[in-house]
């Protein structure tokens, strides 16, 4: 699985508001994080779909995390951003043929046991934990 730039950009903005206490505009998050301008709007509005980051309009608006940082994994900014987060197309497949049948059931079997170990390995990060060894 090759993540999208917007995913990249997600996972950026979410360290950079976990440093942060109060609601940041989305051009100073921008700035910060080498996030082009025009891509921040449509990143931010992915994470605050799925409750990652709250919103506030206003002069004192801007943007800040939704949950703690504790309890934000890896694995829900990924799921957010990209539209799947299948390993490999086989795992949608099924069989055509029987000649198909066994080789594809051994592919998914295959491909479901690494699935699985990424999104656990996703799962085990959290961005505090992500904070906390960039400092180390």
């Amino acid at each position: 699985m090759r993540l999208r730039l917007e995913t990249d950009y997600g996972i950026r903005c979410m360290l950079y508001l976990a440093q942060q206490t109060d609601y940041v505009q989305a051009g100073k998050i921008a700035a910060a994080m080498d996030v082009p301008e025009n891509v921040i709007p449509r990143v931010l509005s992915r994470l605050k779909k799925a409750g990652l980051v709250q919103a506030r309009s206003g002069v004192t608006g801007g943007h800040k995390l939704g949950r703690p940082a504790s309890e934000i994994t890896m694995l829900d900014i990924i799921s957010c951003m990209e539209d799947h987060t299948m390993l490999g197309r086989c795992l949608g497949d099924s069989a055509k043929t029987p000649e198909q049948s066994g080789a594809i059931a051994g592919m998914q079997h295959y491909f479901l046991e690494l699935q699985q170990v990424m999104e656990n390995s996703m799962r085990s990060v959290t961005v505090e934990q992500m904070l906390t060894e960039q400092t180390a």
